[in-house]
């Protein structure tokens, strides 16, 4: 099997622009950890594209490099063409990885990742609490700067809806505050503003098909506050066991509200003094899949293969509870 591992940031996706330095790093950091899973894969070749102004994966089968737009544009779609299989990487901003999604399965190809409709939800962090509320999951409840929301006291967080990580947080004392940062802001239309869920920042690895989830493992992500600005600095995979199934149970639920979550998604969520509060829905890999094979001890990509190869039962192997931090700088 040929497969087109296509990470956006490192891919070519920036050329004509920056390639702010912290990006690259991660998605470097996803791409290259895929790449080493993909090839451990019995029969498995991976063709990727890298930016000029990125060091190519060493473990590629093919890569090939790339220089300006043009170039980028033709040559992502002949891999897209060639390939029997895309797995994308990108972020949600802007739509960017609901429209790749969307031109893979345009292209006749097999999309190892979400269904676009699903994408184009989860990519809104108000759309995916109005899902979640719909379905009795209990979420960081969510508005638009304009909408009524003045039951809710104490401090409020500024964000972008369909922002990645911390890009662009903001925690203010108050929600009047918060909306005068926005409106100050040239891309104010993107913002939305949450109350502040005070608790323990986490994340989960998972995998979903059809609308059934099964949950890899519970991760402690490193998310400071320095004067009113959120940082994240890396997680620690596998951190926490799920002793009373909560964490799995989940996993489940969300998989069943969002039915074209495909192979591997994460959920980012704060453990609150009244239980997890789901933030975001990442349908793609993260950061912690860097971690995942070693922390494990099985291939998450072949796990990946395993269920959107096989329209039969799906049996989760077992799984070791080593912990792995993985790094990003402050």
């Amino acid at each position: 099997m040929n497969i087109f591992a296509y990470e956006h940031i490192t891919g070519g996706g920036m050329l004509g622009g920056s390639l702010p330095a912290s990006l690259a790093l991660e998605g470097r950091m996803m791409r290259d950890a895929l790449v080493r899973d993909l090839v451990r894969v019995p029969g498995v070749q991976v063709m990727t594209l890298y930016d000029h102004r990125v060091a190519p994966p060493v473990a590629a089968t093919q890569s090939e490099i790339v220089r300006d737009a043009p170039r980028w544009r033709a040559a992502k779609r002949a891999l897209i063409e060639s390939s029997d299989a895309v797995w994308p990487i990108a972020p949600e901003t802007g739509g960017e990885l609901e429209r790749l999604s969307q031109s893979v399965l345009d292209a006749g190809q097999r999309l190892l990742g979400s269904a676009p409709e699903t994408i184009h939800i989860a990519s809104s962090k108000r759309e995916t609490h109005r899902l979640f509320t719909q379905n009795g999951i209990a979420s960081v409840p969510t508005f638009r700067p304009d909408e009524p929301h003045s039951s809710f006291g104490g401090p409020w967080v500024a964000k972008p809806d369909d922002g990645c990580g911390c890009e662009h947080t903001r925690l203010f004392a108050q929600a009047d505050h918060a909306r005068r940062w926005i409106a100050s802001r040239p891309d104010a239309a993107r913002f939305v503003v949450q109350p502040y869920v005070g608790g323990e920042p986490l994340s989960l690895c998972a995998l979903a098909r059809d609308g059934i989830g099964w949950l890899l493992c519970v991760n402690r992500q490193r998310v400071h506050v320095r004067d009113g600005v959120f940082t994240y600095t890396g997680t620690q995979v596998n951190a926490l066991p799920d002793e009373d199934g909560a964490f799995a149970a989940l996993v489940v639920r969300v998989a069943r509200a969002m039915p074209g979550l495909a192979g591997y998604f994460g959920i980012d969520l704060i453990l609150s003094e009244d239980g997890p509060r789901v933030v975001d829905v990442n349908p793609r890999l993260t950061t912690s899949w860097v971690g995942l094979r070693a922390a494990l001890g099985v291939n998450p990509a072949k796990l990946v293969l395993d269920l959107l190869g096989d329209e039969g039962a799906f049996e989760m192997p077992m799984r070791g509870n080593t912990s792995i931090d993985v790094e990003l700088p402050a």
